[in-house]
């Protein structure tokens, strides 16, 4: 969570600087975003905070469907909000939880692998980084 609360900063700073200039989309799924953390940060980097703050699109994710749905969805907002960074903090949690036991392993594994390869093609298509 640290890591994707540093990316989601640091790909706002100028390519200059080592960023992007760019927005962050971040999918929390186990309501771990802390917009404080993100003030500390951005203010260290010498970034407004409340800017910083504002350049994270943040969507909780309640479930599985739910959360392929938001990345889903995203593609309509990647080029017009610019953004250049997708977080998915964290990526398994709720496949983990809602397919337990080795009888619904394949299923689990099917549904995260179409996930991924969704993820996959929205990187390549708007040159977008991805972390999970």
């Amino acid at each position: 969570t640290q890591l994707c609360h540093q990316l989601s900063v640091m790909v706002q700073l100028p390519e200059d600087k080592g960023g992007l200039n760019a927005k962050a989309l971040y999918v929390d799924t186990e309501n771990t975003f802390r917009p404080e953390r993100i003030m500390q940060i951005a203010k260290y980097r010498g970034l407004d905070p409340q800017e910083a703050l504002r350049n994270i699109l943040y969507a909780r994710a309640y479930n599985s469907d739910h959360q392929m749905m938001i990345i889903e969805e995203s593609r309509k907002i990647i080029e017009r909000e610019n953004i250049g960074l997708i977080v998915i903090d964290s990526l398994v949690a709720h496949f983990r939880s809602e397919y337990p036991g080795r009888e619904n392993l394949a299923e689990r594994q099917q549904k995260l692998n179409h996930h991924i390869a969704q993820l996959l093609r929205i990187a390549d298509i708007y040159n977008a980084a991805v972390a999970v």
